[in-house]
């Protein structure tokens, strides 16, 4: 008969019961390599003994001897022993540790080493001390990762957690790894039905030994990158923490991210950044370490913002300090449209001010993307105000990385209003930083005109005059990918992007590269054809007809032009002209081909 006895305050574990061990008719089992009374008498009165090992913490930190920290630490089954414990209570209960180390061999039944290993692993969550008592008999790590071919979900989840125990230090990463673990993992995972908890100790085995450089390589070119994957939409949240902290450590490795990308794992990690679910801090810190790692890869980073995610430079809470919102001013849109003040006179109590825009008309439309504008402005003014805006940031696991370098991942709403605003502060290096997010993020059209609706040309423009020399550059960069729509075009010149332009043209400081830039932006707003193209090409799909009528009537009353008379445009050539030829004067024949394509050969 078998009876449930308790096993110190630490353990639980199933066995004989010496009242009826004796009197049973028919054995449990054939043989045992180990007597009853020698089995019973010591684990009874030896293993079990009260004060056998001080667990005093669950994987705590250990100092220099090569301890380290389990990734996803376990919650202990141990309780707080009192502090008259004996020095050698330890040594007694370390005495039983071989008991149970020969119990896992293959010639005892299932039963006995189920238990052995439950009680192991029970043991290990003790600490360094207990786990380095397992790790002095050779062999233990070969026979537990047998054991994680059980057919008993009990027996892979013990032998997954002590191993989850013993790869969290340091000193004992290789072995575990030189021992099978990682395939006999793999093996495992591949199963079609896993309990929860099977899932969550063995990933995080693999979460620990992927800390090191070479078994990061080992894991990820091994079967089981699609399984990680794919459990980031599990519904248990400690698995999907496991599967997202091994994905992440994996990142790390650059020679890894082809293989990350083709198995379709951007999509996954941007999803969930992209949702709001209970306890996800740890799945979205770990989605956002991985992402910034592939997003190093230009292509991959099109790829993640293509996700609706927006890489944002973090800048530090105190740079925020001098953004100054315009509380008394009446208030406009995003982009800088003023709303019509219906009322000429204040209201008694200035509830007109203060609760401006509650009471909208029925016929009154706002296109979505203005909306979105309202909505990432008033979110991001307001965390500024109250000096959070960057709170989370200070907890991101960028520690190692400068503070002029690091980066986070915001949706594109939030992301788009963010970076407008730093253009608003004072910081030279953030608001070269945020041009330069801009340009990289200035992928398509959405986006472009998403930055547009934020007001961002009204800012960029505006800091083209800026004293910095990398503030200029930077900012350049940002139009000349924006000035790639062209419906930006026409808000552009509106801005008075010309001037700021030739001035650039005529500085002696002006790169190749920059000038090259900024004659990119002049011909795609100065083509004469371009209004048009546009009047031609916005005609009804199945209506050629009407287009060609169209242009007919523009060259008819404007000229090539489009509805400006020629002299008018031709005007603004002058000072472009000066400008050019004042550059080339300088050496500069690899450009020469551009300013001349322009003026004299406009497409």
């Amino acid at each position: 008969m078998i009876a449930s006895a308790t096993l110190s305050p630490y353990f639980t574990i199933k066995l004989l019961n010496p009242r009826h061990v004796f009197t049973t008719t028919k054995p449990r089992r054939k043989y045992s390599t180990f007597s009853t009374k020698f089995h019973l008498n010591h684990l009874w009165n030896g293993f079990l003994h009260p004060k056998s090992c001080s667990l005093h913490t669950v994987l705590r930190k250990v100092s220099d001897d090569g301890g380290s920290i389990d990734a996803n630490p376990q919650e202990s089954a141990a309780v707080s022993v009192g502090e008259g414990t004996s020095s050698s209570s330890s040594t007694l209960g370390d005495n039983y540790v071989a008991l149970f180390v020969r119990m896992l061999g293959l010639d005892h039944d299932a039963l006995d080493r189920e238990q052995a290993i439950v009680a192991l692993w029970k043991y290990s969550l003790g600490g360094k001390n207990c786990i380095d008592a397992i790790m002095q008999f050779q062999g233990c790590i070969n026979l537990t990762v047998n054991l994680l071919n059980s057919e008993s979900s009990a027996t892979c989840e013990a032998a997954a957690g002590l191993l989850r125990s013993i790869s969290s230090i340091n000193l004992y990463k290789d072995i575990v790894a030189e021992s099978g673990a990682i395939e006999g993992i793999t093996g495992l995972l591949s199963r079609p039905s896993l309990t929860s908890e099977v899932k969550e100790q063995s990933m995080c085995t693999l979460w620990n030994l992927s800390v090191d450089e070479e078994l990061r390589v080992k894991i990820a070119n091994s079967d089981i990158l699609p399984f990680l994957i794919n459990s980031l939409d599990d519904d248990d949240i400690k698995v999907k923490e496991a599967a997202g902290g091994v994905l992440s450590n994996l990142a790390l490795s650059h020679c890894n991210h082809s293989m990350m990308v083709e198995a379709g794992i951007i999509p996954k990690l941007a999803k969930l950044l992209k949702t709001d679910m209970e306890g996800s801090k740890v799945i979205r810190k770990e989605a956002r370490n991985a992402l910034l790692e592939l997003i190093k890869d230009q292509y991959y980073r099109i790829l993640v913002i293509e996700e609706g995610l927006v890489p944002v430079p973090m800048v530090g809470a105190a740079a925020y300090k001098s953004f100054k919102p315009g509380l008394y001013s009446w208030p406009t849109m995003p982009d800088g449209t003023e709303i019509e003040q219906t009322s000429k006179g204040p209201s008694k109590f200035g509830a007109s001010e203060l609760l401006l825009g509650l009471n909208v008309g029925e016929n009154a439309e706002l296109e979505e993307a203005k909306k979105n504008a309202i909505v990432g402005r008033t979110q991001q003014q307001f965390l500024a105000r109250i000096g959070a805006i960057e709170l989370d940031g200070k907890r991101e696991s960028q520690s190692d990385i400068p503070t002029d370098n690091r980066l986070t991942l915001l949706p594109w709403i939030d992301g788009v209003a963010r970076l407008v605003l730093i253009l608003e502060l004072n910081d030279e290096v953030a608001i070269s930083r945020a041009a330069e997010s801009i340009a990289d993020s200035s992928i398509n059209e959405h986006m472009r005109t998403s930055f547009k609706e934020a007001g961002a040309i009204k800012h960029l423009v505006q800091l083209l005059d800026h004293n910095s020399f990398a503030v200029r550059s930077a900012v350049i960069h940002a139009l000349e990918r924006l000035s790639v729509s062209p419906s930006l075009h026409h808000l552009l010149e509106a801005e008075g992007i010309l001037h700021p332009l030739v001035c650039t043209l005529k500085r002696s400081e002006t790169s190749g590269s920059l000038m090259e830039k900024t004659l990119d932006i002049l011909a795609r707003i100065l083509d004469p054809s371009k209004e048009m193209k546009s009047k031609f090409y916005n005609g009804p799909v199945n209506g050629s007809k009407m287009g060609i009528d169209a242009a007919r009537s523009l060259d008819a009353s404007a000229g090539l032009t489009g509805d400006k008379p020629v002299s008018i445009m031709d005007s603004r050539f002058f000072p472009l002209l000066s400008g050019i030829f004042v550059y080339l004067k300088n050496d500069a024949s690899s450009l020469w081909c551009s300013p001349l394509d322009l003026v004299l050969f406009p497409k």
